[in-house]
């Protein structure tokens, strides 16, 4: 007669130290991109409240998008529910009079293919930027990231 095993301990080890973070190539180039001049464009002027919003919505796609390359049907549902959030929100923009100049901008930056690593970024690099965000998945599953559609009507009213 076999017994079960006793239940496992909780693991209290401190998770794994991530070597080479923020000085490759990627890290590098999505510092450029965040701290250019473009990104400071699409922000529509005299409102801090969608500043940070676009601000914020931006970058967690970034982490959505390159970390679901791997998989075919997440990254498509990734990309199709970020253009729709995109299209959503320049259609809000557009219609609280936000400059159209702003709104150019915002959906330059927004484009899947500009959030993507670049065409030739090894997957080394690719690799250290998801595991510095080890549970993008669950964010994204769980709604867990800034929904322009919903946020974005809120900060007109």
């Amino acid at each position: 007669m076999t017994r079960p095993l006793p239940p496992a301990a909780p693991n209290t080890s401190p998770p794994p130290r991530r070597q080479g973070l923020g000085v490759g190539p990627l890290a590098l180039a999505l510092a450029t991109l965040l701290a250019t001049p473009t990104l400071a464009q699409i922000i529509p002027a005299g409102s801090l409240t969608a500043d940070i919003l676009l601000s914020t919505a931006i970058p967690e796609h970034r982490v959505f998008l390159s970390c679901s390359l791997l998989d075919g049907l997440s990254h498509l549902l990734i990309t199709q529910g970020w253009q729709t959030d995109v299209q959503t929100a320049t259609a809000i923009l557009t219609a609280n009079n936000v400059p159209a100049g702003a709104i150019a901008a915002f959906t330059e930056v927004a484009k899947p293919e500009n959030l993507l690593p670049a065409e030739h970024t090894p997957f080394a690099e690719v690799n250290r930027f998801c595991d510095a965000h080890p549970d993008w998945q669950t964010e994204y599953y769980r709604l867990m990231f800034t929904v322009l559609d919903l946020k974005l009507p809120k900060v007109f009213e």
